[in-house]
C-alpha cells in the first residue's frame, strides 16, 4: 500500500513542478509568450493550483528568476573555490571568466538578461541579489588582504553588481555571444585591473635588439 503524502510534500511537489515547467517555457519561448494556460496543461496541475503558490505570471516568473540567479552565482561561488592562485587569480580572473561562461546556459540568458530587466524592476532585481552578497564578501577580503586600496565598500559594491548586469545583458542580445563574450572579458578585466594595488612597477617589454651593423 503507497504511503499518504501528507500536504506539505504536496505543496512542495506542485510547487517544484510548476518552477520546473515555468523555466522550460519561458527559457524556450520567453516571457510574453509563454501562457498561464500552457503551464498548467504542462504540469498537469489546476489553474487554481497556479494561483494558490503565485498570484499570476509575473510572480511565478520572479521565482523562476530568483531561483536561476541564485544556482548561477553558487555556480561561480563554487568554481573560484576550487580555483587555484592568489587571491586575486581566485576571485578576479576565475570568478570573472565563471561569471561570463554561465551566461552562456540558455536559461541564464533569456530569463535573467534578456526579460528579467523588461519583466521586473530594478529594485525587485536587487532584491536579494546573491551577486552583491557574493561581491560584497570578496572585495571585503581583497582589500583586507592589500590587494587594492581600502575605500568605502557598499557603493563600490553596487557600482560593480550593476557593471557586470549589463556585462550579462551586451552578452545575452549579442548577435555574436562568442566575440561579445570576448569582448566584455577584456573590457571587464581592464576595469577591474585598475583596481589593484601593484607593489612594484609592472614589467616592461623589452625593446627588440638592434641588428648587428654587417662587417665590412
Amino acid at each position: 500500500m503507497a504511503a499518504r503524502i501528507s500536504k506539505a510534500e504536496q505543496y512542495q511537489k506542485t510547487r517544484r513542478i510548476l518552477l520546473d515547467v515555468a523555466r522550460e517555457l519561458f527559457t524556450e519561448h520567453g516571457y510574453t509568450h509563454t501562457s498561464t494556460e500552457e503551464v498548467v496543461r504542462r504540469a498537469g496541475v489546476t489553474r487554481g493550483a497556479l494561483y494558490y503558490h503565485y498570484r499570476d505570471k509575473a510572480a511565478l516568473f520572479e521565482a523562476v528568476f530568483e531561483e536561476i540567479r541564485a544556482a548561477y552565482m553558487q555556480a561561480v561561488s563554487e568554481r573560484v573555490q576550487a580555483a587555484e592562485g592568489d587571491m586575486w587569480q581566485r576571485f578576479i580572473v576565475t570568478g570573472c571568466q565563471a561569471f561570463i561562461e554561465n551566461v552562456a546556459d540558455p536559461s541564464v540568458r533569456r530569463i535573467v538578461y534578456i526579460d528579467g530587466p523588461a519583466v521586473l524592476d530594478w529594485p525587485a532585481m536587487q532584491k536579494r541579489a546573491p551577486g552583491l552578497t557574493f561581491l560584497q564578501k570578496m572585495f571585503e577580503q581583497l582589500m583586507s588582504e592589500g590587494f587594492i586600496e581600502k575605500r568605502p565598500l557598499e557603493p563600490l559594491v553596487r557600482l560593480l553588481w550593476a557593471a557586470n548586469f549589463e556585462v550579462g545583458v551586451y552578452i545575452a542580445q549579442a548577435d555574436d555571444r562568442a566575440a561579445a563574450q570576448k569582448e566584455m572579458t577584456d573590457a571587464l578585466m581592464h576595469v577591474l585591473n585598475g583596481l589593484r594595488l601593484q607593489s612594484e612597477p609592472l614589467p616592461r617589454l623589452a625593446k627588440p635588439a638592434k641588428p648587428a651593423k654587417p662587417e665590412c
